[in-house]
C-alpha cells in the first residue's frame, strides 16, 4: 500500500456525563476515509490503567493507523483536530483531550514500552511530552491536555494479544435516553457462545449495553472480528443505529497484570501476588470482605467488595496457612496498600483442625484442660498429659483448590474471563 503511514492517537474526549472516545474515533475514521485515507488495520481500542484516579469511565484511548498521499497530511491533521474540537465534552475540568500524530517510519520499542507502562501504572504528562519530542510525535492538548498521555500510549501499545469489539452507535436524538435492545436477543447471543461477557450468569444482568448517557447503543465482544459482527447482528435493536465499527482491543487480555512481590507494589498499579493467608477474613458493613496475605517481603490486605459477587464467599472461606495467588488493582487505603481482587487462585489449603481433650489411659474418661498450653488432668485419677496429647479432628473446608473470579458485572475491561482461559490463572 503506497503512501505515507500516519498513526493517530486520541484520548480523554468524554466525561461522566456523556460522549465516548470510541465514537470520536469512529466519526474521525469515516471523515478521513472520505478525504482519501486508507485504513491499515482495525482501529485500536486500548484500555489504559484501570486504577488511574483521573479516568472518567473505562479509561479507553483509541489509535488509528492510516495511509495517505503525502499531499494530504495537512488535511488529515485538520480533520482530526476539527473532529475532536467538535465532539469532545466541553465545560468539564476533568475532560482534557489529547491527540498524537506519528507520521512515517514506525512504532519504536520505546513507544511500545511506554504504551505498556501506561496500561500497568501511572505515567505523567511530562514524560509523555519528552518521549514524543524524542520520537518525533506531535502532541496536541486541550483544557490542560492530560489526554496526550493516553493518545501517545494508544499509538505505542502493542496488541500482541487481542480481542475484538463490534460497537453500534445511537443516533444523536437518542443520546441520554433508555437504550432499547430486546433482552431475549441478548439471551440468544449468550447461549450461542460466539461472544463473551454479554450477560452476567450470576445476576442475569445484560452487559452489551452501557449505563451511561454516551453514544454507544451496544457492544459485542468476541475473539474474532467476524464473531463480534455476527454477535452484534444477532441483537434486536428497537431504535435506529447511526453506525457500526469493529475495534481491535486489549480488552480481556490481562495486559494490566504483572507478577510482583508485596514490597514492590506501587499505588495505582495492577499486580499478581503469591502469598500465604495471615489472618481470619472479616466482613464490614455493606458486605465487603477482607483478608491479609503475606510473602517473604511483607503483608497486604486483599479486598473483595460487594459487587464481586460469589468471590466474597471464597475469601470468607480462607484460613491462615492457605497459599494463594491474588490479582487486582493496588489502591492506597488507611490500612496501607490494598489489592482490590479481580481473581483469586487457591494453590494449597492448610489443615484446619479441632482440638479436643484426650481420654485418660487408665480411666477412659475425657480429661480436663489445665489451661492454655498446660496440658490435661484426669478428673478421676489425677493423671496428667501434655497439651500435645489433644485429639485433633480435621474440619471440612468450604473452599477448594482452584481459580475464582469476580462476577461479570464487576469485571474490569482488561481482565480475562476464566471462560476464555480455561482453568488457568
Amino acid at each position: 500500500m503506497s503512501g505515507v503511514s500516519v498513526w493517530i492517537g486520541v484520548d480523554d474526549t468524554d466525561s461522566r456525563h456523556g460522549m465516548c472516545t470510541t465514537y470520536v474515533a469512529a466519526v474521525m475514521l469515516e471523515r478521513l476515509a472520505g478525504a482519501g485515507a486508507r485504513a491499515v488495520d482495525y482501529p485500536h481500542l486500548v484500555r489504559l490503567n484501570p486504577n488511574c484516579p483521573y479516568k472518567t469511565r473505562g479509561n479507553a484511548a483509541v489509535s488509528l493507523h492510516i495511509v495517505v498521499d503525502a499531499a494530504m497530511l495537512g488535511v488529515v491533521r485538520r480533520v482530526v483536530l476539527e473532529t475532536v474540537e467538535e465532539l469532545a465534552e466541553k465545560g468539564f475540568e476533568e475532560t482534557q483531550p489529547g491527540v498524537a500524530f506519528l507520521v512515517g517510519g514506525g512504532v519504536s520499542r520505546r513507544l511500545e514500552e511506554f504504551g505498556l507502562r501506561t496500561v500497568r501504572e501511572m505515567v505523567e504528562v511530562d514524560e509523555a511530552r519528552e518521549l514524543a519530542r524524542m520520537e518525533g510525535v506531535e502532541l496536541v492538548g486541550y483544557n490542560g491536555g492530560r489526554g496526550v498521555v493516553g493518545a501517545l500510549a494508544a499509538i505505542g501499545c502493542p496488541l500482541e494479544k487481542y480481542t475484538f469489539e463490534a460497537i453500534a452507535y445511537r443516533v444523536r436524538e437518542n443520546w441520554g435516553t433508555v437504550r432499547r435492545v430486546d433482552p431475549e436477543s441478548v439471551y440468544m447471543l449468550q447461549s450461542c457462545g460466539i461472544s463473551f461477557d454479554s450477560l452476567d450468569p450470576e445476576t442475569g444482568e445484560i452487559r452489551v449495553t452501557p449505563h451511561t448517557p454516551c453514544p454507544v447503543l451496544a457492544g459485542v465482544r468476541a475473539m474474532t472480528a467476524g464473531d463480534a459482527l455476527r454477535g452484534l447482528g444477532m441483537l434486536r435493536f428497537l431504535e435506529d443505529v447511526e453506525r457500526v465499527v469493529v475495534f481491535k482491543t486489549n480488552q480481556a487480555t490481562d495486559m494490566h497484570l504483572t507478577p510482583a512481590k508485596i514490597s514492590q507494589l506501587k499505588p495505582y498499579s495492577s499486580a499478581v501476588v503469591e502469598g500465604v493467608v495471615r489472618s481470619i477474613p472479616w466482613t464490614i458493613a455493606g458486605g465487603h470482605t477482607f483478608v491479609i496475605i503475606g510473602d517473604e517481603t511483607g503483608e497486604l490486605t486483599c479486598a473483595a467488595y460487594r459487587p464481586t459477587g460469589r468471590l466474597r464467599a471464597v475469601v470468607r472461606g480462607l484460613r491462615p496457612g492457605d497459599r494463594v495467588r491474588a490479582a487486582g488493582g493496588v489502591k492506597p487505603k488507611e490500612q496501607g496498600l490494598t489489592l482490590n481482587l479481580e481473581r483469586l487462585e487457591i494453590l494449597e489449603l492448610a489443615e484446619v483442625a479441632l482440638a479436643t481433650p484426650p481420654r485418660c489411659v487408665s480411666c477412659g474418661v475425657s480429661m480436663k484442660s489445665r489451661g492454655r498450653d498446660a496440658g490435661y488432668r484426669c478428673r478421676v485419677c489425677g493423671a496428667i498429659l501434655p497439651s500435645t496429647a489433644a485429639v485433633r479432628r480435621a474440619l471440612p473446608r468450604s473452599v477448594r483448590v482452584g481459580v475464582y473470579e469476580v462476577a461479570a458485572t464487576a469485571r474490569r475491561h482488561l481482565s480475562r474471563p476464566l471462560a476464555l482461559s480455561g482453568e488457568g490463572f
